[in-house]
């Protein structure tokens, strides 16, 4: 019986670990569980990975206290409604990356061995991946999955449409079937 509640208290209590839960960066807060994205064509397809179209700035704003600390945008800065989120994010303590992908165009092998390195690099809480719609953002996982983690095709595809890819599945169908 002691035995039992000793453990139990050290699992309560993580066997007197006081370490923050972000022992890398003690002063970041926990996110917020109360904080809803709502982002348009929100999806989670792999833990730690938030996928979505993209953003307001209202939204930007949330990210952090939802745990969100990188933003990985799939959008060209001369799209129409995009090209404000840098400087929202230096604003915001969150880290920014543009990788552009010009739609079906930019669905090379070069744009997706770059993008699967900056999914590798760590980070300290979860990773928003966004583009205007999420299609493109479905593609670069599709193919992320196929050509650099070798999942069968049939399951790269999948996640990339859990991911939010649609018109751009019959150009990744190709490009997977080479």
């Amino acid at each position: 019986m002691y035995l039992l509640a000793g453990l139990l208290s050290c699992a309560l209590t993580s066997c007197g670990n006081s370490e923050s839960p972000d022992a890398k960066n003690p002063d970041a807060k926990s996110p917020d569980p109360t904080v809803e994205l709502a982002l348009a064509k929100q999806s989670a397809p792999l833990d730690n990975v938030l996928c979505s179209g993209q953003p307001t700035e209202a939204q930007f704003d949330t990210l952090k206290a939802a745990g969100v600390s990188r933003v990985v945008h799939l959008r060209l800065a001369k799209e129409k409604g995009t090209g404000w989120e840098e400087a929202r994010a230096k604003d915001s303590g969150v880290e920014f990356v543009r990788l552009e992908i010009a739609g079906k165009d930019g669905l090379t092998r070069e744009n997706v061995d770059a993008f699967a390195k900056l999914m590798a690099k760590e980070t300290t809480g979860k990773t928003l991946v966004s583009c205007g719609s999420s299609n493109r953002v479905g593609a670069m996982f599709a193919l992320k999955a196929f050509w650099i983690d070798k999942l069968p095709r049939d399951e790269a595809l999948a996640l990339g449409k859990k991911a939010g890819m649609k018109s751009l599945t019959p150009v990744v169908e190709a490009l997977t079937a080479e």
